[in-house]
């Protein structure tokens, strides 16, 4: 498929026109990949053979979070395998360790924590002493891995009664949102099913992730 557009940015790191974007449906698993030229000229390509009657799908954003795609596109990817952490409170902390929402993740099916997301509240812990803060920042950019391990073994309570108090507030907080959103009316707010279900996988997920935590 090939068309013509002016340069439009996407916040996806592509570019396009709504309606061509739109011939495909979105997928964490893709068939298609999309390339602009300097004319403004967009083309897509299939990368496999596909056949016949199957769809043929792009990605519309981070395939391991389905956050971003539902407050953009109105629906939820529940395939994607992980969530943000939802740590909006922690993006000095993200922006100081080159890190971004896409690195600080709760996977679904697991309740597996990545890495960064101690490392940031780690960093965020520290913050009480800039010796030490600063100590623990140098072994992360300089990728020093058993200075970063010594650093999180000491003060693994502490990062621990923090991300237990996080997944316990986000839990509540998301209780509220939703029987917030039952109380609408579905005739003046008909996306009240699919943040419903958004919430459900975000409060599934950390469910997952609290039982990690509980257990340590």
């Amino acid at each position: 498929m090939f068309t013509h557009c002016s340069s439009f940015f996407f916040p996806f790191h592509f570019y396009g026109l709504i309606y061509f974007i739109y011939q495909f449906n979105h997928g964490t698993e893709t068939e298609v990949e999309l390339s602009v030229d300097g004319e403004g000229n967009v083309q897509a390509y299939t990368k496999r053979d596909v056949p016949a009657g199957s769809p043929l799908r792009v990605s519309l954003g981070d395939p391991t979070n389905p956050s971003p795609i539902f407050a953009t596109y109105g629906f939820l990817d529940d395939s994607c395998p992980a969530t943000f952490c939802k740590m909006m409170d922690k993006q000095d902390e993200m922006a100081a360790l080159g890190l971004d929402f896409g690195n600080l993740l709760f996977f679904k099916e697991t309740g597996e924590i990545s890495g960064e997301v101690w490392d940031v509240v780690l960093y965020s812990v520290l913050a009480q002493d800039p010796n030490l803060q600063q100590g623990f920042y140098q072994a992360f950019v300089n990728g020093d891995g058993a200075t970063k391990q010594q650093y999180h073994q000491e003060y693994f309570p502490y990062t621990l009664e923090a991300m237990r108090t996080h997944v316990d507030d986000t839990l509540r907080e998301l209780d509220v949102l939703s029987a917030k959103a039952r109380s609408y009316d579905l005739a003046t707010h008909p996306r009240v099913p699919v943040i419903l279900q958004h919430n459900e996988f975000v409060k599934q997920t950390f469910l997952r992730v609290k039982a990690g935590l509980d257990a340590m």
